[in-house]
Parts: C-alpha cells; sequence; structure tokens
C-alpha cells in the first residue's frame, strides 16, 4: 500500500477496521413488529413478528457461535475451525434460517425489518465462507482482522432489527472498542 493509499483510506470517514466500511445497505433501526401489528391493527404485522422471532434468534446464535470460533481461531492461530462440529451446526442452523427467512413474508411497513434480517445472515454467510477459505501456514491476522469486522456488521444488522418489546434483543455492546459508535444516531454500530 502506498503512502498516498494509506493517505487516502485514514482519511475518509470511517476507520480502516470500521465494520461500516463493508460493502452492502448500512444497518439501520427499524419498526418493532410487534408495535406495528398493534399500530396498524394488522393480523399479516402480528403473523410475521410471530414468524421472524426463530429467523432472529437462530441469527442471534449464528453470529455468537461464529464470534466464540473467531475468538479460538484468532487464539490458536490454527484454521481449523471449519472442522469443528460446532461450526458444522451453526452452518447447518444458518442454512436452516435462510429457508425460514426467504418464506417470511413482510408484510407493507416491515419490508426494512425483513432486510436487516436478511443483511445479518448474509454477513454471517460470509464470515462462515471466510472461514472455509483459512489455509494452514498462512498469516491469518489480515483475514481473521476482517472476518471480525463481518461478525461486527451481522451484529449490527441483527442489533437493528432488535426489540426489547418484541422480544428480539441482543446484547449490548456499546462499549465495545470501535469509536465509530458514537458518531452515528439511531443504531449501535458495533
Amino acid at each position: 500500500m502506498s503512502a498516498m493509499d494509506l493517505f487516502t483510506r485514514l482519511a475518509e470517514s470511517h476507520k480502516p477496521d470500521c465494520m461500516l466500511s463493508l460493502e452492502g445497505p448500512a444497518p439501520e433501526a427499524v419498526p418493532d413488529p410487534e408495535v406495528m401489528a398493534s399500530v396498524l391493527g394488522s393480523d399479516a404485522a402480528g403473523l410475521y413478528a410471530a414468524a421472524c422471532r426463530p429467523v432472529y434468534e437462530d441469527l442471534r446464535r449464528i453470529i455468537g457461535q461464529l464470534a466464540g470460533l473467531l475468538i479460538l481461531a484468532r487464539l490458536t492461530a490454527r484454521p481449523e475451525v471449519t472442522g469443528l462440529a460446532e461450526m458444522e451446526r451453526c452452518r447447518a442452523r444458518w442454512s436452516d434460517a435462510g429457508h425460514r427467512l426467504r418464506a417470511l413474508a413482510a408484510p407493507a411497513g416491515l419490508s426494512r425489518h425483513k432486510a436487516q434480517l436478511e443483511s445479518a445472515h448474509a454477513f454471517s454467510g460470509d464470515v462462515m465462507r471466510a472461514f472455509s477459505d483459512l489455509r494452514p501456514a498462512a498469516d491469518l491476522t489480515a483475514r481473521l482482522d476482517h472476518m471480525s469486522l463481518l461478525i461486527k456488521r451481522a451484529y449490527a444488522h441483527l442489533d437493528a432489527a432488535s426489540s426489547q418489546r418484541a422480544r428480539l434483543q441482543m446484547v449490548d455492546f456499546s462499549h465495545a472498542c470501535c469509536s465509530c459508535a458514537s458518531q452515528h444516531s439511531g443504531v449501535d454500530q458495533q
């Protein structure tokens, strides 16, 4: 990387290690499905709220599992994580969540909510593919750093779709290391 490339990269609005530097739709806070159901009096919104809960829970567990596997890969500097039974369970849960997510019909006003779930699913899939691309005897630091950004991005999308009232709630990482979280309103950008 040339000095000019580094200067340009550092001058951008996000730190080079900020998960918002990744391509794709930005995480954005979206309406709570249960609130929408009561406000609109819509059976469709109520059905959506009930149907998205298991998808949300699967994505929450997938992101947590991937974060744990990433920690393991980083601590051991070994890429063999993809062969662990935990990764196989994670892949199966991700596949099942994808099938249910595709079948999930988002009524008017809740398409943005479903889009956040879809983005969380897509970014967690990117992490799994990145695990499959890890090779022994390679310097894993840069790849693991990129995977960490992907996990943070998946988390941010799922967090954007969270709702305490709808019992869709993530763990609060508001005091994590990325300083850009305080620069953006609406969604915790961890």
